[in-house]
Parts: structure tokens; sequence; C-alpha cells
């Protein structure tokens, strides 16, 4: 009785297998079917982590000429800050040449953290190319969103590019993961805290080095005074800085 079920199922197993081998392909992967990306179809945290991502795969292309480099890549809309361990100068300044041509931006001014386009035209024409929810519509090969401009006065705004990187660590693996332990830390204890969810990357970003805990957000999102005592709090935490994402607007009459 038990072998003639078994032979059945059996039989039921191989018709199903052949039947999925006559049918065509798009039928059997419709659940996989995906819509096509686009910078229109992302949220701002979305954008950001798109960027992160194709800094990284850079980093990656480029593994020859970077080694011993740990970056660390992390945007909230118009800043970005750039962590990390290089071996030397030369090694920390290909990383910084790297992530600003991910955006097709430039510093203003050498070793600034001012950044502005390269080429208004390789964003449509207009100062930046992005509204306040930062969605890119020009090229799909240059995220513009990393500045944007007021639709309405069509007004650069500048953006700003922090590079952290440490030089010549005795180890860096080490550094780089303890850095990684800290911001992780410091999630955890605003998290516990309820000062704001720090899992929310729509609100707030949290990078650590060299015992300094950058904070990049939304101005107005939290209170700095809060989320400095706590994170004070962190062993290892010597100083907090804020980065806020927020327009620098040309002065009125300039």
């Amino acid at each position: 009785m038990y072998v003639k079920a078994a032979t059945s199922l059996n039989r039921v197993w191989c018709a199903g297998l052949l039947l999925a081998a006559c049918l065509p392909v798009h039928a059997i992967r419709a659940d996989w079917e995906f819509s096509v990306f686009t910078a229109e179809n992302l949220a701002p945290a979305g954008m950001d982590r798109a960027f992160e991502y194709q800094a990284y795969r850079l980093m990656d292309e480029h593994a020859d000429r970077l080694q011993g480099v740990n970056a660390v890549v992390t945007r909230f809309g118009n800043t970005i800050v750039i962590t990390g361990q290089a071996q030397d100068e030369g090694d920390r300044a290909r990383v910084d040449k790297l992530v600003l041509g991910v955006a097709g931006i430039t510093r203003e001014q050498d070793n600034g953290p001012v950044v502005i386009p390269v080429r208004t035209r390789e964003c449509g024409g207009k100062a930046m190319a992005a509204n306040t929810r930062r969605k890119s519509i020009v090229k799909p090969d240059k995220d513009c969103s990393s500045l944007r401009s007021d639709d309405d006065l069509q007004l650069q705004v500048k953006g700003q590019v922090f590079n952290h990187i440490g030089i010549a660590s005795s180890d860096p693996a080490r550094q780089h993961a303890g850095a990684a332990l800290q911001a992780a830390q410091a999630g955890m204890v605003l998290l516990d805290a309820g000062i704001v969810d720090a899992t929310d990357r729509s609100v707030i970003r949290l990078v650590a080095q060299d015992g300094v805990m950058y904070v990049l957000g939304s101005p107005n999102a939290f209170s700095q005074d809060k989320v400095r005592a706590t994170l004070m709090t962190i062993d290892g935490v010597s100083e907090v800085r804020f980065y806020f994402d927020q327009p620098e607007l040309p002065n009125a009459g300039s």
C-alpha cells in the first residue's frame, strides 16, 4: 500500500517536472520579474543607499589600486562622510576622487568640504537636478541627487563631503571593525533612550572614526543636546559632531 502511494507521488512529481520543462521560461519566472531600476522609484533613504552601493562597487573594481583601504561611505542627502583607514595620502585622495566622481561633483576649494557640480549640463542644464525628495531626474549614469536645487528659483545648492579617512593605522582591520561596532552601539543606545529611531535612515545616520561619532540627519529632527549627551556615555566616544542636510541658498541680492 505504501509502495503504491509512493509510486503515485513519484508519477505526479515527474509529471510536474515535465510540465515545467515544457512551459515558457517567462511563465515560470513570472513572480521574479522586477521593474526597471530607476532613481525615480527610490525614497530619499533609498537614494542614499544606492549611492553608497555605487561607491563600494567602484572601490571593488579598483581594489588593485586601493590595497589596504577600508573605507566607509555614509550619505544623507547633500552630506557625505567618508571614514575608514588607508595606507597613505595617495589612497585617501583616490577614494575621495572616486566618491566625488560617483555623483559628478567637485570640491569648491582644495581640501574644503563644500562641493558643487562638475558641469551643470550633466544635470539637465539646471544648477542641480533634484527636488526636496532628492529624486534624480536626469542622466541615469549620474546621481545628481547628491546635490539639489530649488525647483522654482533654479538656485544652486551646495553640498558637503567630509573625508575623515585615517592614515597608516597599525591594525586597520581591527580599527575598521571597532568603528563599525561603536556606530552600532550608538544606534542601540539611542533606541533604548527613546530619543530617535536610529534604524530610520531617513532621520539619522551614525558613523564612527577615531573616537568621534558623526551624526548625519535633518535639522530639527531630534534634539542635538540629548543625542550628544547620550552618545557621550559610550566607551571610547570622545566627541560628537553633527552634519545636517540643509540647503545653503545664495544670499538675497548676491
